[in-house]
């Protein structure tokens, strides 16, 4: 048994010197690439003398750095020949591979001169795959973009630190893939890795706050959001503070919902969207008048807006709910004469509601939860139904 020890050491010292030894077939391509910059003519001899050196650290990166730019070369080509058939189109995530294979198997190597070394050449390279990954995505092709944007992340991992930014960015998609997937646990996984970056992208920590919604767990939301605000800078934080208005309502602090509206709103109060998600959170805290101040603001500056519109019929709305309610309460326990009142209110309100309901009708009038309200306010008011109206609300039921 002992003597077999120094052969097995032999066999590793041999396999090493193989590894090590850089093939003399690489002169040509790597001539033909920097001295000529002939990249066919490079990518031809490399053809020939890869197989065999798929061992070789040199081998690796030679050939990465030619399928990089046999990539560039062809993609040139098309542009100017539209009927060019593109001969190699996965040439750019092949390079990649293989830039990560030559450090994988010498990680001090060095690239020689007028070659990228393995560590700039996988960057590179994944910007490239990313925007790849990015068509995949586009046409819906999820698998194939999450083969590629795994490549990504892998290359930038490489300096994850420097590129902690583009890392943010490749999770939040392959958190998207795996969400059309309907690959729950992944696309939380990857929401959470990107969250562990710390990096100015809302939609991480947006995402996350809608998962841990969903899961009901408000310590979560509000850990998320305390992350968010300490990493977005103001001028991308509107929708964290929209996030925050719904994390107030949805713990029940009235009191912080208010004021944190009315901050935002002091704020962003030019910008019609945020005026909008403000008035939507009064609204449904019950602060009408507050509302309607607000969504007055908005108004000036487009009237014909129909979500500010919709906005104040909800405002009309939602009031004449409540006197409904108060109304309800009398009639339980048979108090006639005050229920009375309540029901006037209520339909005095409704009749302000209705010209507001009207006025966001003729902006739109193809929504769905709006439609259905305004025929709502009118059969209550003993109003007439336009035939038109009618036909939209019947077709909901189809």
């Amino acid at each position: 048994m002992k003597k077999s020890i120094p052969f097995v050491i032999l066999i590793l010292f041999a396999s090493q010197c193989l590894i090590a030894q850089r093939p003399s077939c690489l002169n040509d391509p790597v001539y033909a690439l920097v001295s000529l910059n002939d990249v066919p003519a490079a990518k031809r001899d490399i053809d020939k003398c890869f197989p065999g050196n798929e061992n070789s650290p040199d081998a690796q990166l030679v050939r990465a750095n030619i399928l990089l730019k046999y990539y560039y070369y062809e993609l040139d080509r098309k542009s100017r020949d539209p009927k060019y058939q593109i001969k190699m189109p996965d040439a750019i995530v092949v390079a990649n591979e293989s830039f990560y294979k030559a450090i994988e198997l010498k990680p001090d190597i060095k690239a020689d001169f007028g070659l990228m070394d393995p560590k700039t050449g996988q960057l590179h390279s994944a910007d490239e795959i990313r925007k790849l990954a990015a068509v995949a995505l586009s046409n819906e092709k999820y698998q194939e973009a999450i083969k590629l944007l795994n490549l990504v992340v892998r290359s930038y991992r490489v300096d994850p630190k420097q590129n902690a930014l583009y890392l943010g960015y490749a999770y939040l998609d392959l958190s998207y893939c795996y969400g059309k997937l309907n690959d729950a646990a992944n696309n939380k996984k990857l929401l959470q890795d990107a969250a562990k970056l710390n990096v100015a992208v809302p939609d991480i920590y947006l995402g996350l706050y809608d998962i841990y919604k969903e899961e009901k767990d408000t310590v979560k939301c509000g850990e998320i959001l305390i992350q968010a605000r300490k990493v977005i800078p103001d001028s991308l934080s509107i929708n964290i503070k929209g996030y925050e208005l719904d994390y107030y309502a949805m713990i029940g602090d009235t009191a912080k919902l208010k004021t944190a509206s009315l901050k935002m709103y002091e704020q962003y109060k030019n910008n019609i969207e945020v005026i909008n998600i403000v008035a939507g959170y009064l609204v449904n805290n019950k602060e009408y008048l507050l509302a309607e101040e607000v969504i007055n603001v908005g108004l000036a500056i487009n009237p014909n807006d129909f979500d500010l519109l919709q906005q104040m019929t909800y405002r009309y709305f939602y009031e004449a709910i409540d006197y409904d309610n108060l109304k309800d309460e009398k009639l339980k326990i048979k108090r006639f004469l005050e229920a009375k009142p309540l029901l006037e209110k209520a339909n005095e309100i409704l009749g302000t509601a209705v010209v507001w309901a009207e006025k966001a009708y003729n902006v739109n009038q193809k929504d769905r939860k709006h439609n259905i309200m305004y025929r709502k306010i009118l059969v209550r008011l003993d109003m007439p139904v336009s035939e038109e109206l009618q036909q939209e609300v019947d077709s909901y039921k189809q």
